[in-house]
This record gives C-alpha cells, structure tokens and sequence, in this order.
C-alpha cells in the first residue's frame, strides 16, 4: 500500500514539475544534436554551443535552459516552441530563424542579427536587445519590423 502512494506521489511531483525540468542536460542529446544538427524536445540545458556553425538546426520544443550559443550561426534554425530563458545568443546570427512561441525571457541577444526572423508568440521579457538587427523580422505579434528597427522593433 506505501509502496504504491509513493508511486502515485512521484507521478503527481513530475507533473506538477513539468516537462522542461525534466528534460534537462541529456549528453546523449548534445551528442546527436553536434552530429546531425537535429535534436527535436531535447533537454540540453546549460549546454556550450558557441562559435559553432549551427546554420538550418532543428531544436524544435527544447529545454535550452542558459545554454550558450555565443557567436553561433543559427541561420535558419528551427527555435520553435523552445526555453530559451536565461541563454546566451549575444552576437549570434538567427537569420531567418523560427522562434515562434519560444521563450526568451532573461536572454542576452544583445548584437545578434535576426532579419528575417519569426518571432511570433515569443516571450520576450527583460530581454536584452541592445544593438540587435530586427530588420524584417516578424515581431511577437505578427507585425514585420520596419527599416531602421536596431535594438526595438519598429512597426
């Protein structure tokens, strides 16, 4: 009988916890994801991506909890649906990157270049956005950023 309340409690503990903290750091996952550049609802929290040429990943749904991809080249990437809280993306080249519904609240993305990228239904709270390129992207509400958009998105 004990045995199975503890069942029942540790069932109601990671619900409650939810799915991010679950998938946490998973070296099996930076491994795969180094090698073919694909890691779909990963768990690579605290992970070191930086100056890495990243361009066209697929990281759709993952926990980047403070992962570092400092200088990276994420051209292209697919950052749909992820945590990115607390990460370092400063300097880092999102072109054309899908970070629809993702979370950046707390990010560094101070210089980074998202032209052209999809920032609709992202989060995007205290984060730092001095001197990033946001020319063309598509803002969290769907509206394109105008010419001149450098650190805010002009609409």
């Amino acid at each position: 009988m004990i045995s199975n309340r503890i069942y029942w409690i540790l069932i109601l503990f990671f619900t409650l916890l939810g799915i991010n903290e679950i998938l946490a750091f998973d070296k099996g996952h930076l491994e795969i994801f180094k090698r073919e550049k694909i890691c779909e609802e990963c768990g690579l929290t605290k992970a070191k991506l930086s100056k890495m040429e990243l361009q066209g990943a697929n990281l759709r749904g993952s926990n980047l909890f403070r992962t570092n991809f400092y200088k990276s080249d994420l051209t292209d990437a697919n950052l749909s649906e992820t945590n990115l809280v607390r990460s370092n993306l400063k300097q880092t080249i999102l072109q054309g990157a899908n970070l629809q519904g993702a979370d950046l609240t707390r990010t560094d993305l101070r210089k980074a270049i998202l032209f052209e990228a999809n920032l609709t239904g992202a989060l995007i709270k205290d984060t730092k956005l001095t001197g990033t390129v946001l020319k063309g992207a598509i803002w969290t509400n769907g509206h394109v950023c105008k010419d001149g958009s450098l650190g805010k998105c002009i609409q």
